[in-house]
């Protein structure tokens, strides 16, 4: 009976060594865990660009005509004649040139010859000095043109 007792304490003090080495072996994995703050790690990624300035510029009728001009009639003006349209993201200025026959004759005036992003941007024309000129019809051209600052 006594080996008996002496194999019952045996496999008792083995089942204690057995749990307690289970559990920490369960504590040690459990460390070791990706969710553990203890092994965590941290990838840091900078993401920059650059936006480059962009300018456009529209208009809403290629073509204006002051129609026929009644005899002796020395100017003619147009108020809001056109409009431009100007998309930008950045500053930028507006210029103009007129070309043609009787372009002497021809006045531009814009609401606006500098800006910041979008704006629409009104075009009044006139004619001056008519009684000087010759009979007949006449085209000028105004080329616009916006530049980013």
């Amino acid at each position: 009976m006594r080996i008996n007792k002496f194999m019952v304490g045996l496999l008792v003090l083995g089942l204690a060594v057995t749990t307690l080495g289970l559990a920490g072996f369960a504590a040690s994995h459990k460390a070791q865990s990706p969710i553990s703050p203890v092994s965590s790690n941290v990838a840091v990624d900078k993401i920059s660009w650059t936006v480059q300035g962009f300018v456009e510029l529209t208009i809403d009728d290629s073509a204006f005509d002051f129609g026929k001009i009644d005899a002796g009639v020395d100017s003619v003006t147009a108020k809001k004649a056109n409009t431009l349209a100007v998309f930008s993201n950045t500053a930028w200025t507006l210029s103009f040139s007129v070309s043609g026959a009787g372009s002497d004759h021809l006045g531009v005036s814009l609401s606006a010859e500098k800006g910041k992003g979008n704006a629409k941007v009104s075009v009044g024309y006139s004619l001056n000095n008519l009684r000087s000129m010759n009979p007949g019809s006449y085209t000028a051209t105004v080329t616009y043109t916006v530049a980013a600052k």
